[in-house]
């Protein structure tokens, strides 16, 4: 187990080192699921490339219609499954309302569609099925990245 801990703290370590605030990709989007409808804004930056695919860190900051806040924070393995079509999974902490002593662990799987070579603009479709708190959260997004 101290190995594999390890290993990830090495591969982490180098990814991190190759962080630059150039990198964030801040978006905005309009999502609507399980927890109600409203807004989240998200960056992520890519933190290393495997042979496939990217692992990136995001940072996700939401607002719902009923004025709750929530936040998460986790790793994203992304893969291109067709042109403009990602695929991924991810694992972080979800702290709802930014309560810090309620925090849980998060799971979550998505699928992103990049508009920009339909519409010219930098707009993507996206959906997210996960598990926060024992909790199943799914939504759907339609969002702007800058």
């Amino acid at each position: 187990m101290r190995r594999i801990l390890g290993v990830l703290a090495v591969v982490l370590g180098l990814g991190l080192a190759q962080f630059s605030v150039e990198n964030l990709k801040p978006s905005l989007a309009a999502v609507g699921g399980t927890q109600g409808f409203g807004l989240e804004a998200s960056w992520h930056c890519q933190l290393f490339q495997p042979p496939v695919g990217e692992v990136r860190p995001a940072l996700d900051v939401g607002y719902d219609v009923n004025g709750n806040w929530n936040g998460a924070f986790l790793f994203r393995y992304l893969y291109p499954l067709a042109e403009g079509l990602k695929g991924g999974v991810g694992l972080g902490v979800v702290i709802p309302g930014f309560q810090f002593g309620n925090t849980s662990l998060y799971f979550r799987a998505d699928a992103e569609y990049d508009l920009k070579a339909t519409l010219g603009a930098p707009l993507f479709l996206g959906g997210d099925l996960g598990v926060a708190a024992g909790k199943l959260a799914a939504q759907l997004k339609v969002g702007y990245r800058f």
